[in-house]
């Protein structure tokens, strides 16, 4: 009896074991389904704001700066006297308009015609001298083939020959700078222009060097400007402007960057550039006060991208553009470094119209969807 009932015992502890384990089985395969379905990413959409993404166009870019000075002649000459003596007369005054070759003042020439043809006359004796000398020499130099003369007789005469004509020589350069003197007594202007200045009167006693007149080439101005050295770097020749002069109404004037100072101002730290306008104008005048703007870099019908949109990777710079709601990072080759403050210009690899995401993400990679958001 005790035996039945032990059986019966382990016969229900055995079903009871199958119905538990029957049980959980089921419950430990729910438990690892839901743990794979936490360890398999789902895909993802990122979301970005319209001013995140911006679409790729042609476009033309100018950098200004903006530039002032004064207004001053391409062509400035101080005229100074090249002899001393006396003014005879002064042909022109402040104001003058003269021409190249024009004769604008005189001295005195009295004396120094008076000088040439004493040297002129000196000078024709000498040679006079030499012709009968040579004549002497060949003369000597028979007798002394023959023995009719001595050696010492024929050098004689060959040295007396040769200081002749070195004493000529002398006679023939002062004759030549007299002539140029009588030439330096007559001023004359070195180009059209303006006389700006009159420093002496007819009849004034002026020593070498002394001013006698500026004269200023007006058809030909330049603006005179100071560029800080932090700006010159995009200075180059040929560079345009566009000038508007103070006191003169009227649209502005354009001018070209003709030349750079090598070295800054003392005291300024800055560059003088000077830019000669294309066209002067009437009333347009030396010293008067000019402003406007320098174009120092130009870019026409380029495409260009925001710098921040581009990623470096080993050398290469690529863009990540959005192609069918997935970003795709695309390959592209750079052109000019920088276009303004935050553009940069593509070569290649990117097309007109095609959609560039501006801003950096850690986690997109190809393929990742991506929407934009609605404004």
């Amino acid at each position: 009896m005790t035996s039945r009932v032990a059986k019966i015992t382990i016969t229900l502890t055995f079903i009871a074991l199958g119905i538990t384990s029957a049980v959980i089985a089921p419950a430990s395969r729910d438990v690892r389904g839901s743990v794979q379905a936490e360890l398999t990413p789902s895909a993802k959409t990122i979301e970005l704001a319209p001013m995140e993404v911006t679409k790729v166009r042609r476009q033309s870019y100018a950098q200004d700066i903006r530039i002032n000075g004064f207004i001053q002649p391409a062509r400035r000459v101080t005229l100074t006297a090249r002899l001393s003596g006396t003014l005879a007369s002064v042909d022109a005054d402040v104001g003058t308009a003269v021409h190249a070759g024009d004769v604008i003042a005189r001295f005195d020439t009295e004396t120094l015609t008076l000088s040439l043809n004493k040297l002129v006359a000196t000078t024709e004796a000498k040679a006079a001298t030499i012709l009968r000398a040579q004549k002497d020499l060949e003369r000597t130099s028979s007798l002394a083939a023959t023995g009719g003369v001595a050696q010492a007789k024929l050098t004689e005469v060959e040295t007396n020959l040769a200081v002749l004509k070195a004493e000529l020589r002398a006679l023939q350069a002062e004759e030549a700078e007299a002539r140029r003197a009588l030439d330096d007594a007559v001023v004359i202007a070195p180009f059209d222009g303006i006389v700006n200045a009159r420093k002496v009167n007819p009849g004034q006693a002026v020593s070498i060097n002394t001013e006698l007149f500026e004269i200023v080439d007006i058809a030909q101005l330049d603006l005179v400007a100071l560029i800080p050295p932090q700006e010159s770097a995009g200075l180059s020749m040929g560079q345009t402007a566009s000038i508007e002069i103070e006191g003169l109404p009227g649209k502005p004037l354009s001018a070209r960057l003709d030349r750079i100072s090598p070295a800054t101002i003392d005291n300024s730290r800055s560059l003088q550039a000077y830019l000669r306008l294309d066209h002067a104008m009437p009333g347009l005048r030396g010293g008067m006060f000019g402003h406007g703007t320098l174009q120092i870099e130009k870019h026409t019908n380029i495409l260009a991208v925001p710098v921040a949109a581009v990623i470096k990777d080993g050398g290469e710079a690529f863009i990540r553009t959005i192609v069918d709601g997935a970003i795709r990072r695309q390959a592209v080759t750079l052109g000019s470094t920088k276009v303004g403050e935050d553009l940069v210009e593509i070569r290649a690899g990117l097309s007109e119209g095609d959609v560039v995401i501006t801003v950096p993400l850690k986690d997109a990679s190809n393929g990742t969807s991506v929407k934009i958001a609605e404004r």
